[in-house]
């Protein structure tokens, strides 16, 4: 079944299996997500499970995306979001995300911002419908982050022609029936450092890390001339973690063509621009040329897709 086939399906289901005939404008992949805009969120409302038993019956993620002619104007989206969150949240800024419909609520106690089963989330959807998304409050302000999270709001029609990109690849049609499985070591086997595997299908290669020796000069990079590296071939990168040795070379994937997506968690893709940052700097200072540059740190952040733990 091809991307095409796949949305009309999806939008038969909607129609005909579900009570969102009316309340759906448009469907729309973005990454490994199937975006539903929505111009009617009563249903949602009303029943909080209704978005995981559509996602089961789908077997896809599915995140709610608000039909941009519903949003309140922010002031007042803000103003009715305080309303409805206690203020034992500490709720410590609230960011708009006009591009995806999506408000960025920043507090300390993210669990009373959701509420029980999702209460403050859905009223918050319904009052405003701007779709909520909750961070904590980090103990420490960091200028770094700040900046980070930041530059994340920018750029956002290029992340979302992205997004697009990924999820068309994703779901694109299957190329045949075989069934088998190759896994190759570009660096890491036998050594410390430059972690980085490659598994292939017949139907899509993804690498496992990616990341350097920082202890050796000749041995420092994976194996990425060979064949089966060709990075115009490679569907995705998962990160583990971040540590060096598994995600220091990612960002100069960019650098050589790759224009696919990377996968890690949201914790993982802060740390592995901190110690991107961190390395440039590094390497600087002791007259090195570093294997990649700011533009590839800004690739890296258009295409990274975050996923929470044990999604990835």
């Amino acid at each position: 079944m091809s991307a095409e086939e796949m949305l009309k399906e999806i939008k038969r289901i909607l129609k005909d299996e579900t009570p969102l005939a009316g309340a759906i404008s448009k469907v729309e992949l973005e990454g490994p997500f199937i975006a539903l805009y929505c111009k009617d969120f009563n249903a949602f409302v009303e029943d909080g499970n209704l978005v995981k038993d559509l996602a089961r019956r789908l077997r896809k993620r599915i995140i709610l995306r608000p039909d941009p002619e519903l949003l309140t104007d922010p002031k007042v989206a803000e103003e009715e979001i305080r309303k409805v969150v206690p203020p034992e949240a500490e709720i410590s800024r609230i960011t708009f995300n006009e591009e995806l419909g999506e408000v960025i609520i920043e507090a300390a106690k993210p669990g009373m911002v959701v509420g029980k089963e999702g209460i403050f989330f859905r009223e918050i959807l319904g009052r405003t419908h701007w779709a909520p998304r909750v961070v904590r409050t980090p103990p420490l302000r960091s200028a770094f982050v700040e900046s980070l999270r930041q530059s994340l709001l920018t750029n956002l029609s290029d992340r979302r022609n992205i997004l697009k990109k990924v999820g068309r690849r994703i779901y694109r049609e299957k190329l045949g029936k075989q069934d088998w499985t190759r896994l190759t070591f570009l660096g890491g086997a036998r050594e410390v450092g430059r972690s980085a595997i490659m598994l292939q299908t017949p139907e899509s290669r993804v690498l496992l890390d990616c990341g350097v020796n920082v202890a050796s000069d000749e041995r420092a990079y994976p194996h990425l001339e060979i064949p089966e590296a060709s990075l115009s071939q490679v569907d995705a990168v998962v990160l583990s973690h971040a540590h060096l040795d598994h995600s220091g070379f990612v960002m100069t994937l960019y650098k050589y063509g790759y224009e696919g997506p990377v996968y890690c968690t949201p914790p993982t893709r802060d740390l592995v621009l901190l110690l991107a940052a961190d390395y440039l700097k590094v390497s600087e200072e002791q007259g090195k040329t570093p294997p990649f540059g700011r533009e590839e740190m800004k690739a890296f952040m258009k295409h990274c897709i975050t996923l929470d733990y044990e999604n990835v």
